[in-house]
């Protein structure tokens, strides 16, 4: 019932390089993009962040029970052992994510570019809402990845920042969190 979790700072730096490594593939997968890039060239990419983004989550949401169960946890636990610059940082992130998303919405109008018969589609659960041309259906693409890329940075930033910059007071360099 007492026993505490202590995250040594070797497994810190370990787990914030690993958030930095995250933000910089997301970075490079979001440039490639504008070159013709898709998510069909990239799809292992896109799983490797995404398993990642839960390698660097978990932990800390595990620290940070119960508190990280709450709906505001990063508006009030989460920044106050942080500079003030994190938060407005991760809030800018986030907004980008979603703005590439309602952008690709728009471009999309609800659908997915996807390929049927051999032909260049919009499709919306196996309903066809536009038929592309290649250039059109590669625009898209590339949208997609950019959106999928964003998300991946913004999800990535968040626990960066946590495992780079959380320190408990009392130990200074350690995380010390009791589990319940």
């Amino acid at each position: 019932m007492g026993e505490t979790v202590v995250v040594t700072p070797p497994t810190r730096r370990f787990l914030a390089c690993l958030s930095a490594c995250g933000i910089a593939a997301s970075v490079l997968v979001y440039i490639e993009s504008f070159s013709g890039a898709t998510i069909d060239n990239n799809w292992r990419w896109e799983i490797l962040l995404g398993i990642g983004v839960f390698a660097v989550s978990i932990p800390l949401h595990i620290l940070e029970y119960p508190s990280s169960q709450k709906w505001n946890f990063y508006w009030k636990k989460y920044a106050q052992c942080m500079p003030s610059w994190v938060v407005p940082c991760d809030k800018l992130f986030w907004l980008i994510a979603i703005a590439q998303g309602v952008w690709f919405l728009i471009h999309s109008g609800g659908g997915a570019p996807t390929i049927m018969d051999g032909q260049y589609v919009l499709d919306s659960r196996g309903r066809v809402l536009k038929v592309l041309t290649q250039s059109e259906y590669l625009a898209l693409k590339a949208e997609e990845i950019r959106m999928l890329a964003a998300l991946m940075i913004a999800c990535y930033f968040g626990p960066m920042m946590y495992w780079w910059f959380r320190r408990n007071p009392q130990q200074g360099n350690e995380s010390v969190r009791p589990i319940k």
